[in-house]
């Protein structure tokens, strides 16, 4: 077990920077830790100081359960930290637990000084399991029993005893938590599937009520490899009958003994309760298949493992509980008894609120004791007040006279012909109409109602995956195993130029998502995250139509043009150029985009050229800054005339000022038969280094039409984004199509 100590706030992570909340144990292991301090991120072993982690009981009691105190400093591989061990199985912690299946404790890591002085981190909820072993197993080693000998005093305050009889215990909930299924049976079984209580005691770890599922880890073993791709689905039961409610990317080559890790994007929401389904599937099908899994010790019972009275249940086969590690993602917030009772967002808003409140009363009552001060001088001045306002009184009715007046209808006209009729509000603000139940036009900002919006856009938006096993690659440019996670991200190295020639290199990457249609598709934009050493050109397949793909040609020639000899169709095919060094005197980068797309009343294929100018620093490079390419339309395009429905941007990392750039103004595509909306991305690079370059590809997102086919995201972007066109230029489309020559 690796943990990582912030010196400055005393923080626990593991490494990665996943915040340490629980720890999850099983009697009877030697567990090999590893305490790494960081000093402003860099780790040091500071003289005289050594860590400890110490795992009580209660807040209240100063014994210990468990301990590792004898940590030893090291400077090795991964750099300077504290090593040693810790017994799961002292005497202690036999008398705490008795026949119990679990036991829940606190720990805590403890920075002991050479004068005494000791540093506390955070509260950690500790859970420790029986395991296989008998009972009546002697422990190899006892903790250190005088808990007040390591530790100077207890560091959190118990709460009342009234309240720890009767059970409420209030526990942080932070955002991340890796659960466990426990130890593998000696044997393993053929499992196809696994059914369960999401909650229940089978995944040992925190766990609050609601969550995202992103990722399960489990272990297989074949008689002979599995050689094809994989993927896990989850079902839930609602009214009787399962429903899919997540797909993960393909694990591809399973071997006997590995572990395969399952990975969900964005996440699978789940709430404790509900009735889950683990499905593991072949292929593009997704066939149901049973593989050999490692199981644990839990027998199978309706509801366990085993799927019983319920209907149109999916294909599972299986007898025990499956090995598993799964990672979920959670909202930070608190629990009381092991029910959420607020997330982190809704306190913290709540604080707001009470500390404006508080304020406001506070400002009020000095304003009060101000008032009384002021009263009594005003009565001094009134006589003179009384000869200052006969003097103004004509000034007044001049002024009154000068301003347009309300009507009887509630109407005022200004200079110049503008009319308010009606829409100034009691509360000093324009009345603006919104859709039946929405908040009032009067009211404050709703945040239930805002957040409501912002999860039916994410409801709006589905993965886009790399079809890892169907790249191809041709030229001066092969698929790096560096930077790579089957169907998530993949590298490319491109080779280094010769003497007097630049290498090139192009690669062919189908990609792949939920596509669910019949003749129409919703797709409405997606985004790609991409990114380059070299100079590259991106080239997208987007809507119907076949596309032909080429390789092996020149950065100005086209690398996908419409299939079948040109025909007509109404899907589009674009590609974005980042191929000049940066302009010094202009100070950015000038990128092309091109558009090949057909429109009936023209009667042929056309190509509009975009040219953009991007102003970024000399510490912006391009295309190394380029993070994501993002292709969005308003709505459905005509077929006949060319109508700008679309358009593309450009986001970028680094330090410039502006990273979100609109970059063309595009037609779009036709929804019939237009699939995941983009099919297949080709990289082109151009390397004029004398050293290996690298492009890289990674997943991206399918956006999908709301009601009244409104893409919200559009609009988003189109008021963010800066507009970085410089020129525009349509012409009737003459393929270009000039191989490179080989030196």
């Amino acid at each position: 077990m690796q943990l990582l100590i912030d010196l400055a706030t005393m923080a626990v992570m593991f490494p990665g920077g996943i915040p340490v909340t629980d720890l999850s144990l099983v009697r009877g292991d030697k567990l090999p830790l590893r305490i790494t301090l960081l000093d402003e991120g860099v780790p040091v072993t500071p003289s005289g100081v050594r860590p400890a982690l110490a795992i009580k009981s209660t807040l209240s009691d100063d014994t210990l359960v468990l301990a590792a105190t004898n940590l030893e400093p090291v400077d090795d591989s991964l750099g300077p930290a504290y090593v040693g061990s810790m017994s799961v199985n002292t005497t202690q912690l036999i008398a705490a637990m008795g026949s119990d299946e679990s036991i829940d404790l606190l720990g805590e890591v403890v920075l002991i000084a050479g004068d005494g002085a000791q540093r506390t981190s955070s509260l950690i909820r500790v859970r420790v399991r029986q395991d296989i072993m008998p009972a009546d197993a002697v422990p190899p080693e006892d903790v250190i029993t005088d808990w007040s000998g390591l530790i100077a005093g207890a560091v959190v305050e118990a709460l009342p005893d009234a309240l720890h009889e009767a059970g409420v215990e209030l526990t942080p909930a932070t955002g991340q938590s890796t659960l466990s299924s426990g130890d593998a049976a000696d044997t393993w079984t053929i499992v196809g599937g696994y059914a369960m209580t999401w909650g229940d005691e089978i995944l040992a770890g925190h766990l609050p009520d609601s969550c995202r599922l992103t990722s399960i880890s489990t272990v297989y073993f074949f008689d002979n490899p599995a050689l094809n791709q994989y993927c896990l689905r989850i079902w839930k039961l609602v009214d009787g009958a399962y429903s899919l409610i997540g797909t993960s990317a393909y694990v591809s080559n399973l071997f006997s003994g590995q572990t395969a890790t399952w990975v969900f994007t964005p996440g699978v929401p789940l709430t404790r309760g509900d009735k889950i389904i683990i499905q593991v599937c072949e292929g593009t099908e997704m066939t149901p298949y049973a593989l050999g899994m490692h199981a644990i010790l839990t027998p199978s019972v309706p509801g366990r493992g085993l799927v019983a009275e319920v209907a149109n249940p999916p294909a599972v086969n299986g007898t025990m509980a499956p090995l598993m590690t799964v990672v979920v993602d959670y909202d930070d917030g608190i629990t009381l008894g092991g029910v959420e009772l607020a997330t982190a967002r809704q306190l913290d808003s709540l604080g707001r609120d009470v500390r404006k409140s508080s304020a406001t009363a506070e400002a009020a009552a000095r304003t009060a004791g101000q008032s009384a001060a002021t009263a009594s001088r005003a009565a001094d001045n009134a006589a003179t007040s009384a000869t200052s306002a006969a003097n103004s009184a004509t000034a007044v009715a001049n002024a009154l006279a000068a301003i347009p007046q309300v009507d009887a209808s509630g109407n005022m006209t200004l200079a110049g012909g503008l009319t308010a009729a009606g829409a100034i509000n009691a509360n000093g603000g324009i009345n603006i109409p919104l859709a039946v139940g929405a908040p009032t036009d009067t009211g404050a900002v709703n945040r239930f109602y805002t957040s409501g919006l912002a999860g039916a856009v994410s409801a709006l938006v589905q993965p886009i995956y790399l079809n890892s096993s169907s790249i191809t690659v041709a030229g001066s440019i092969s698929k790096a195993s560096n930077g790579t996670l089957a169907g998530l991200t993949q590298r490319f190295s491109v080779g280094a130029a010769s003497a007097g020639s630049n290498a090139y290199g192009s690669a062919v990457i189908p990609l792949t998502g939920p596509n669910g249609q019949f003749n129409y598709s919703s797709v409405c934009g997606f985004s790609l995250a991409v990114n380059a050493t070299a100079f590259a050109k991106f080239t997208f397949g987007l809507g119907r139509g076949s596309k032909t793909n080429r390789t092996g040609l020149t950065m100005d020639s086209y690398s996908m043009i419409p299939g079948n000899d040109l025909a007509v169709n109404h899907g589009e095919i674009i590609d974005v150029t980042i191929n000049t060094p940066y302009d010094t005197v202009r100070k950015g980068y000038e990128i092309r985009v091109r558009e090949i797309f057909y429109v009936s009343s023209v009667g042929h294929w056309q190509v509009k050229t975009t040219t953009v100018f991007l102003p970024v620093g000399t510490n912006e490079l391009m295309p190394n800054g380029l993070n994501r390419l993002i292709y969005m339309q308003s709505g459905p395009p005509s077929t006949a005339v060319r109508e700008e429905k679309a358009a593309l941007y450009m986001e970028l990392g680094g330090g410039s000022a502006n990273t979100l750039f609109k970059i063309a103004s595009l037609r779009g595509f036709i929804a019939f038969e237009a699939g995941t909306g983009v099919s297949t991305l080709v990289i082109d690079a151009r390397n004029e280094k004398t050293y290996a370059l690298s492009a890289d590809a990674g997943t991206g997102t399918r956006h999908l039409y709301a009601n009244g086919l409104t893409n919200p995201t559009y609009h988003a972007l189109e008021a963010m984004a800066v507009n970085a066109i410089e020129s525009e230029e349509t012409a009737d489309f003459e393929d270009i199509n000039v191989p490179i020559e080989e030196s």
